[in-house]
C-alpha cells in the first residue's frame, strides 16, 4: 500500500460501502473461505443486521460483540453499528475465559456473535453472563458440521428495505463510537474508535492499483480492521484469511 499526504474530509463510516453502490454494485467487495460479497449484497447484508440489532433492542449508545475468527460477520457488524448508533465490540478470541467474562460484563453486552469454532468457550463463559440475552452462532455447529447456520437464518429473519439509511431514526454523529478493538494481541483492554478517527486512519493509505487488499491479521485487533478498511474505502477486493 502507498501512503498518501491528503486526507479526505471525513464521513460516516457508512459511506465507504454506499459510494460503491452506484458505480460496481456486482464487483467483490469481500471474500472469505466460501463467502464471496458483491457490495450490493454486502449491503444487504449490514442492513439485516442493523435490523436485527433494532429488533434485539441493542439501542443507540449501546454494545454488542462478535467473538469469531476472520470472518465477513466482524465486517457487517462493524458497518451496521455504524448504522445504527451503537458499538461493535471485536472480541480477542485469544484471551482466558474470565478476560471475556469481564469484557462483556463491562460493557452491558446484550447481543454476541459467536463462531462455531467457539462453541465450547462459550458454553463455559455464559453462565456467568446473567445481561447476555442473545447469542447468534457463525457457522455450522461441531456435532453437525453439515448442519445450518444460525447467522445466516438470523440474516434471513430480519430482511429490511433500502430506505434504511434514509428512514433511519437515529442520526450518528461523526464523534460517535462505533468500534472497540485490541490494539495488541497481548493487551486485555481495547480502544474506542469513532467514526471520525477510523475515516481519518482509512484516509491515508491507497492500495495499489488492481491488487486484492489481503487481511492476514486478526480482526480483532485495530490494525487488523484498519487494514479490511483500508481496502473498503478504496473499492480493492477485500479478502479476509481465516485466521
Amino acid at each position: 500500500m502507498q501512503v498518501r499526504s491528503a486526507a479526505d474530509e471525513p464521513s460516516l463510516l457508512t459511506e465507504l460501502v454506499r459510494r460503491h453502490l452506484g458505480h460496481s454494485p456486482h464487483a467483490t467487495a469481500v471474500e472469505c473461505g466460501e463467502h464471496k460479497l458483491t457490495w450490493r449484497k454486502l449491503d444487504a447484508r449490514i442492513r439485516h443486521v442493523a435490523c436485527g440489532l433494532r429488533a434485539s433492542m441493542v439501542r443507540p449508545g449501546e454494545r454488542f460483540a462478535v467473538l469469531a475468527r476472520n470472518h465477513p460477520v466482524c465486517i457487517e457488524a462493524l458497518f451496521a453499528a455504524a448504522l445504527t448508533g451503537s458499538t461493535a465490540v471485536v472480541l480477542n478470541w485469544r484471551l482466558p475465559d474470565e478476560a471475556l467474562i469481564d469484557i462483556l460484563r463491562r460493557e452491558q453486552v446484550k447481543l454476541l456473535f459467536v463462531g462455531s469454532e467457539f462453541e465450547e468457550l462459550l458454553g463455559r463463559v455464559r453462565p456467568k453472563l446473567d445481561g447476555l440475552d442473545t447469542v447468534v452462532m457463525i457457522g455450522p455447529r461441531g456435532d453437525n458440521p453439515h448442519g445450518s447456520d444460525d447467522y445466516e437464518l438470523w440474516l434471513e429473519l430480519h430482511e429490511t428495505g433500502e430506505g434504511m439509511y434514509e428512514a433511519a431514526k437515529y442520526h450518528p454523529s461523526l464523534d460517535d463510537p462505533v468500534l472497540h478493538a485490541h490494539p495488541a494481541d497481548d493487551q486485555e483492554e481495547h480502544v474506542a474508535m469513532s467514526h471520525r478517527t477510523l475515516y481519518h486512519e482509512v484516509a491515508a493509505v491507497t492500495p495499489e492499483p488492481g491488487d486484492p487488499n489481503v487481511v492476514d491479521a486478526p480482526l480483532f485487533l485495530l490494525s487488523g480492521m484498519l487494514d479490511a478498511l483500508h481496502g473498503i474505502r478504496h473499492g480493492a477486493r477485500t479478502v479476509l484469511m481465516r485466521i
